[in-house]
C-alpha cells in the first residue's frame, strides 16, 4: 500500500504571511496589528526569529477588566487571578503574551495539530521550521479546510489510489459514490478483511467524513484465521 495518498500536513494549510511583534512592543501596536490585519493574535519572537510567546485578543481584553481584576478577591484560581492581572497592568507584549507558545513543526499532520489544539484547549498553534524559527500559524479553520475537499476529488482519489493500493484484483465489481464527503462503497470483494482494510483506509482519508460499508465479501477469513488460532491452542494444551 506503498501508492496511497499522503496525508497533508500543517504546511498544507497553514498562514505563512504571519504578522509578528518583539517583546517591547507596546499595547497600542499589538491592538492595532490585529485590527489592521484582521487576526486573533500576534506571536511574539526574540532577535532570532523564534516565538516565545503569543498574545490573543483575550489576553489584550483583561485591560478591560483592570478595576474588576485590581478589588476582586477570590479563593478560587488565585494562580490564574494573578496571570490575569499582571496581563492586565501589562504595557508591552512580553508582559501581557501568554507563554511558552504552543508549536508544532510543518510536517506535523492534521489529525496530530486538532489532537493538539483540543488537548490544549488553544485556538492556533505556532508553525515553526527545524531550526525552531516562526514558520507560520495554523488555526482551527485552516485545519478545517480539508473538508472542502470536492466529492469528485475523493472520489477520483479512492478510485484511482486506495483501491488499487489495497486490492490486487476485483476492482471493477467495487462502485464508490461520495455525497457532502461521506464515501459509500458497494460490491463484492474477496475477502472480509479486504473490506475492512479498504474501509479503514478511506476513513482515513483527509476530508472524509464518514465511510459507509454497503461490501459484499465471498470469504471470512476472519473466521478461518480464528477457527485455525483455536485449534493450534487445543494442539498446544494436548502436550
Amino acid at each position: 500500500m506503498n501508492n496511497l495518498p499522503r496525508h497533508r500536513t500543517v504546511s498544507d494549510v497553514m498562514t505563512t504571511a504571519v504578522h509578528v511583534a518583539s517583546e517591547q512592543t507596546p499595547f497600542k501596536r499589538l491592538v492595532e496589528l490585529i485590527e489592521d490585519n484582521k487576526i486573533s493574535a500576534v506571536p511574539i519572537v526574540d532577535e532570532q526569529g523564534i516565538p516565545i510567546g503569543i498574545v490573543s485578543e483575550s489576553d489584550l481584553l483583561l485591560k478591560e477588566r483592570r478595576r474588576e481584576l485590581e478589588s476582586g478577591s477570590s479563593l478560587l484560581h488565585t494562580r490564574r487571578r494573578r496571570q490575569e492581572r499582571a496581563k492586565a497592568e501589562g504595557v508591552v507584549a512580553v508582559e501581557i503574551m501568554s507563554t511558552p507558545p504552543i508549536t508544532v513543526r510543518s510536517d506535523t499532520t492534521l489529525p496530530q495539530a486538532a489532537r493538539l489544539m483540543q488537548e490544549r484547549n488553544v485556538r492556533r498553534l505556532v508553525v515553526v521550521d527545524e531550526r525552531d524559527k516562526i514558520a507560520g500559524i495554523v488555526s482551527r479553520s485552516d485545519l478545517l479546510q480539508v473538508f472542502l475537499r470536492s466529492d469528485d476529488e475523493l472520489r477520483d482519489e479512492v478510485v484511482s489510489a486506495v483501491i488499487p493500493s489495497v486490492l490486487l484484483t476485483g476492482q471493477q465489481a467495487i462502485r464508490v459514490t461520495v455525497r457532502w464527503n461521506v464515501v459509500t462503497l458497494s460490491g463484492e470483494v474477496d475477502r472480509k478483511t479486504d473490506a475492512d482494510i479498504l474501509m479503514r483506509t478511506i476513513r482515513e482519508l483527509d476530508g472524509v467524513v464518514e465511510a459507509i460499508d454497503d461490501l459484499r465479501y465471498r470469504w471470512d477469513d476472519t473466521t478461518a484465521a480464528a477457527l485455525r488460532q483455536s485449534s493450534l491452542e487445543g494442539s498446544f494444551t494436548g502436550f
